[in-house]
């Protein structure tokens, strides 16, 4: 699991760099900021053998928020947004809420085999 959170938290990056190229507004780094809090949480994960259970509990945290922020902002002001915005929030949403969704598998069949 550590090594697809760095995948995710690179994508989650990538995204934010493209937008903020695109556009020059330092809010188009959004997705940037959990990708790097996901890719240190990733690298501990991989680093710190023993740690690793309660890291990826921590990464999944992030996953959540990561994934609820942009569902909000779409909820509140989807009408309103540019159409990079529009994108970089689904984006975001789509990212991070697959990351959650292929954490809490892992998380239930690690359950299921212990």
């Amino acid at each position: 699991m550590p090594k697809l959170t760095l995948v995710f938290a690179a994508l989650l990056i990538a995204l934010g760099v493209v937008a903020f190229l695109s556009s020059g507004s330092r809010t188009a780094l959004m997705p940037a900021y959990p990708g790097l809090v996901l890719a240190i949480l990733g690298g501990l994960a991989i680093a710190f053998e023993s740690g690793r259970r309660h890291l990826m509990h921590v990464a999944a945290v992030v996953a959540l928020l990561g994934a609820l922020a942009p569902a909000a902002a779409l909820g509140i002001r989807a009408a309103q947004m540019s159409p990079l915005a529009l994108t970089v929030n689904i984006g975001m949403l789509l990212l991070c809420g697959g990351l959650l969704v292929l954490m809490v598998r892992s998380f239930v069949a690690a359950r299921r085999a212990a």
